[in-house]
Parts: C-alpha cells; structure tokens; sequence
C-alpha cells in the first residue's frame, strides 16, 4: 500500500478517429515521438514513475516510493507538485506535434491524488502495475476533462492551490463516471500574476 501518491493520465484528443485515416505504421511512429517526449519529462524529475502506456493513454504515478523530505505533509505536496508540473509540460509538448492526419497534437489530462496499491498480477508477461479508486479517479479526471487542459481533483487541489506558478479556475461540479458529481479544476496557461485565482 502506498498513501497519498499522485496519479496523472494523458490522452490523445481524436486519436480513435485519426487512426481509422492512417496507416498502423504511421500511428506507432506518432505515438512513439510522443511518449519519447513524455518519458524525457519524467526523467527530469525523480519524484516521477511511468507506470504503463495503454494505447494512446499515458500514466504517471508521482511520490510512489517516498520522498525524503522534512515531513510527510511537504513529501505529498511535492509529489503532487511534480505531476501537475509534469502534466503541463506534456500539454506544451504535444502541441509542438502534427498528428499524421495533418491536425496538430492535443492532449487531457486528469490528476488525482489518494491511496493505491501496487504489485504484480497473473503469471504471464508480468507487470508491475497500480490498483485503487485513485488510478480509476484520476483515470476519470482526463476522460471528462477539456481537449487542451489538465484537469485536477479537488484532493489534488488542496494540495498544490496555495504553491506559486500555478494558475487555476474552477470548473464546478463535473459528473464523473461511476463518482456522481465532483468538484474539479482546471489548470489556466497564463501566469499573469494579476490573474485572479481560485
């Protein structure tokens, strides 16, 4: 079991629709120069874990082993910290790519933050792999979140709300599969100190 660790989910916006117009080939290569991108993220930062890539989707775990930090409560802040960090340089980062269908790269994300557990399933192909409400949360977070945006829970946002760099709206509550509604928020571009925040 692992407490508080930051879950973070990427998705491609029209992946399903424009690998039904491009050769299998074309969508490997494509999926291939994104996730390099993604993976040099993750390994700039060692508070990052890729935990697996499902078709287009990308997962994160963030804080999943420890952090040696000077208290819990500043370990899962950073943790969060480094997802959310992680899940806007990867929206920057998809948008510097044109998809084989000639329309430019789009991702959501979701971010989630809670309890998981890890460990390895079936005796075949093993994988090491994250299960709990938290993956399934976070997980949700992208599917209903906005092609563009990243999208955070309201756990995940307690957590980071009051660091600066960050810039949120709150989108109010969103109904999510399987949850009923929850208050979400989405992370704005702009840095505009000026900017009001919630």
């Amino acid at each position: 079991m692992h407490e508080q660790v930051t879950i973070l989910f990427t998705d491609i916006v029209g992946f399903t629709s424009m690998s039904q117009t491009v050769a299998p080939q074309q969508v490997m290569e494509f999926l291939h120069e994104l996730f390099v991108l993604f993976d040099e993220l993750v390994g700039r930062d060692s508070l990052l874990w890729k935990v697996e890539t499902i078709g287009d989707a990308f997962m994160v775990a963030s804080g999943l082993e420890g952090v040696r930090t000077r208290s819990r409560e500043l370990a899962i802040s950073d943790a969060a910290t480094a997802a959310v960090l992680f899940g806007k340089s990867a929206l920057a980062a998809a948008r510097t790519l044109t998809m084989p269908n000639s329309m430019q790269c789009q991702i959501r994300a979701g971010v989630h933050t809670g309890d998981v557990c890890s460990g390895v399933v079936g005796t075949r192909m093993p994988r090491y792999c994250l299960f709990g409400d938290t993956v399934n949360t976070a997980s949700r977070m992208e599917s209903s979140g906005v092609p563009g945006r990243m999208q955070i829970s309201q756990a995940t946002y307690d957590l980071v709300c009051d660091l600066g760099g960050f810039v949120f709206e709150e989108r109010g509550f969103v109904e999510v599969k399987g949850k009923g509604k929850m208050a979400t928020y989405l992370l704005r571009e702009d840095l505009d100190p000026n900017a009001s925040s919630t």
